[in-house]
C-alpha cells in the first residue's frame, strides 16, 4: 500500500508540474508569436481570421518542441523539492531506492513520450503544410499592400507577374508598379506611376487603379507593339499561386523521408526523431543531476540544467543544418550529439555512485 501511495504521489508531482512548466512555456512563445502575427495584419500582410487558425495550430507545434524541455525541468523540480524537504531520505529509509522512483516516472512518463513520438514523425508535417496553406490562402485574400515591395509576385503559374517599388500603407497606394501579363502567345506590359486597390463593378473580383502609366501589347518576335499611355486604367487581379512546396521536406511524410536520398530529407527524419530521443536522454539526466544537498535548495541545479539543454538543442540545430548542407554524414548525424549526452549521462551516474541507484 506504501509503494502505491508513493507511486500515485509521485507520479501526480510530475504530472502537475509538468503541465504547469508547459503552460509557463507556451505563454511565452505564444504571446510572442500573437505579436508578430497582428503586425503582419496592421501591415496588411495578413488577413485577421487567420490569425487564430495560425496560433491554434502554432500551439500544437510549439507544444511537441517545447516537451522535451518540459519534462527535463519537471523531473528537476519535482526530484529538487523530494532532495531539499529530505524526502527522498525517508523513502531511502523505506528500502525504496531512486531507481524504483524511476520506475515510478516511468508511468508517467512512457505515454507522453509514446505521444510525443507519433506527433513528432506523423503530426509535424501536417501542421506545417495547414500552417503554410493558411500563410498562403492569407497572402492571396490580402490586398495590394500586402505584397512585398522589391519583390516580384507572381499568380497563374507565372503568365501573371506584379512588382512594386513602394508602398504607402497609410494611403493604401503603391508606387512605380510594373505588371506582365501573357495570354497565350500575346504579352501585355503595363508600367503606372500608381496604383490603388478598389471593388470596381467595369472588372469581376478585385482590381487594380493604374494613375499615369503607359501600356504595351503584342506578340514578341513579330513586332508591331501597341503603345498606350493612359492616365487612369483598371485591371483584374487574378488568384496568386498558394500550392505548397512538395519538395519540402518540412511538408514531406516519413515514408517519403524514408524513401529520400536527399541529405536534407535525412537531416529532417533525424530531426523528428530526435524529439522524443532527446525527451528520454533528458530525464535520464535530471536524475543524477538533480541530487542537491538539503539546504541547497530546489533550484540549486536548474540553471545548470538550463545551461546544459540550451547547449545539447543548439548542437542539435547546428547538427541537422550541417547534415542538410552535406558537411556532416548522415551517419551519426544528429545522433552524435545525442551520443555525447548518453556519455554524460554515464559519467554523472557513475560520479553519484551506482549504489545510490541499486533497486
Amino acid at each position: 500500500m506504501a509503494v502505491f501511495t508513493l507511486n500515485r504521489y509521485f507520479s501526480r508531482e510530475l504530472a502537475l508540474t509538468f503541465v504547469a512548466v508547459s503552460a509557463v512555456l507556451l505563454t511565452v512563445v505564444i504571446s510572442k508569436s500573437f505579436i508578430s502575427l497582428l503586425t503582419r495584419v496592421m501591415d496588411g500582410k495578413m488577413s485577421a481570421d487567420a490569425v487564430l487558425s495560425i496560433l491554434g495550430l502554432g500551439i500544437l507545434d510549439a507544444t511537441i518542441l517545447l516537451a522535451p524541455f518540459a519534462l527535463f525541468v519537471s523531473v528537476m523540480l519535482v526530484l529538487g523539492r523530494l532532495y531539499r524537504d529530505s524526502e527522498i531520505y525517508a523513502i531511502k529509509a523505506n528500502g525504496i531506492s531512486v531507481l524504483r522512483l524511476f520506475r515510478y516516472a516511468v508511468l508517467f512518463v512512457l505515454p507522453v513520450l509514446v505521444l510525443l513520438a507519433y506527433a513528432s514523425l506523423f503530426l509535424t508535417p501536417q501542421i506545417a503544410q495547414k500552417i503554410e496553406t493558411i500563410k498562403l490562402e492569407a497572402k492571396e485574400r490580402t490586398s495590394i499592400m500586402g505584397l512585398v515591395p522589391g519583390q516580384f509576385i507572381e499568380a497563374r503559374q507565372g503568365d501573371w507577374v506584379v512588382f512594386i517599388e513602394a508602398a504607402e500603407r497609410k494611403t493604401g497606394t503603391a508606387r512605380n508598379i510594373f505588371i506582365y501579363d501573357q495570354r497565350g502567345e500575346r504579352v501585355s506590359i503595363e508600367t503606372a506611376h500608381s496604383a490603388q486597390q478598389a471593388e470596381s463593378p467595369e472588372v469581376e473580383g478585385k482590381s487594380l487603379v493604374l494613375t499615369q502609366g503607359q501600356r504595351y501589347e503584342g506578340i514578341p518576335g513579330e513586332g508591331g507593339f501597341t503603345v498606350l499611355s493612359f492616365d487612369r486604367h483598371i485591371v483584374r487581379i487574378p488568384e496568386l499561386d498558394v500550392a505548397l512546396d512538395r519538395d519540402d521536406p518540412e511538408f514531406m511524410t516519413v515514408a517519403q523521408l524514408l524513401g529520400s536520398h536527399r541529405t536534407q530529407d535525412q537531416a529532417e527524419l533525424q530531426w523528428r526523431l530526435s524529439i522524443p530521443l532527446a525527451a528520454l536522454l533528458l530525464i535520464l539526466l535530471a536524475f543524477p543531476l538533480s541530487v542537491v544537498r538539503p539546504r541547497q535548495g530546489r533550484f540549486a541545479k536548474l540553471v545548470l540544467a538550463i545551461v546544459i539543454y540550451l547547449i545539447y538543442s543548439n548542437l542539435m540545430i547546428l547538427a541537422e543544418t550541417w547534415v542538410a548542407n552535406g558537411r556532416l554524414p548522415t551517419v551519426p548525424g544528429l545522433f552524435i550529439v545525442h551520443g555525447a549526452l548518453v556519455i554524460m549521462i554515464a559519467v554523472y551516474f557513475y560520479r553519484q555512485g551506482a549504489w545510490r541507484y541499486r533497486a
